[in-house]
């Protein structure tokens, strides 16, 4: 990106600037090059904060994936744990510890993308669905409203009651998500980037087989889940969430200000 895309490196950099966790008192953030460090600096003493901790930290990964929608930008991340130190001298920030270089050496092996956990945080998972995906790690589903819109249906669509709407309010998002991911693990001219999609879209079609089937064969329209004005405001926020981030970081001062459908806010504490 840095050599063909450098507007892209901005809006990477700013809509990392804008992420929830940095309105959270019990995180802090590192962002160094193309990597972002989310970690609690007081260390977790009983399971119940522990839990706490898991939570949040996997809905900052959701954040993230839900504003980096429709700009053709992907993360790989793992949510893992152990010691990590981090502290200012005068000169230098200096950051370093188990839990990154753990990190790094797991992230840096998995072709796919999205976010694994490994099994000791996995315990304290409270909210979120997962995958194995080896010995040490699951894979994260960071989509709660496609989730919920499958346990409605039973797995038929298209539904006809559009009660459920209200409560899966994302499904436009992250259904061009799985229609992006499709479209790269066919088309991407790398074929190391291609086996990426093509392991991360393994993931959702083993669990929602019905719906990524109906997404598929009908050139992922949203009719083939609901009728069309079922996501029409939906779709409207979403085209214009995609709008904003894109215009983001292009070299003109923006005060970002989130529509309320498409920013993930998480619970206080």
């Amino acid at each position: 990106m840095t050599n063909n895309e450098p507007r892209k490196v901005a809006r990477v950099y700013s809509i990392l600037d804008e992420l929830n966790v940095h309105r959270h008192n019990s995180f802090k953030t590192i962002v160094f090059s193309d990597t972002v460090l989310v970690y609690n600096p007081d260390l977790a003493e009983t399971d119940e904060e522990r839990q706490y901790l898991v939570w949040y930290l996997i809905e900052f990964a959701e954040d993230l994936h839900h504003r980096l929608t429709g700009q053709d930008i992907f993360f790989r991340a793992i949510l893992t744990s152990g010691s990590f130190a981090h502290y200012q001298l005068e000169n230098i920030e200096c950051f370093f510890g188990q839990a990154l270089v753990r990190a790094y050496s797991s992230e840096k092996n998995i072709p796919s993308l999205g976010l694994f956990i490994d099994n000791y945080c996995q315990k304290f998972n409270r909210f979120f669905r997962v995958a194995e995906f080896d010995e040490s790690l699951s894979f994260v589903y960071l989509n709660r409203s496609l989730e919920t819109l499958v346990e409605y249906s039973g797995g038929t669509f298209p539904i006809t009651e559009y009660g459920i709407i209200d409560q899966a309010p994302y499904v436009p998002w992250q259904v061009r998500f799985l229609s992006d991911v499709h479209r790269n693990m066919r088309e991407h001219k790398s074929p190391v980037v291609r086996t990426k999609f093509l392991t991360a879209w393994d993931f959702y079609a083993k669990r929602y087989p019905e719906l990524v089937k109906a997404l598929v064969d009908s050139d992922f329209s949203l009719s083939s889940l609901a009728p069309d004005a079922a996501w029409k405001g939906e779709v409207i926020a979403m085209n214009k969430d995609i709008k904003h981030f894109k215009r983001i970081g292009s070299g003109t001062p923006l005060s970002v200000q989130l529509t309320k459908r498409g920013q993930y806010k998480s619970a206080k504490k």
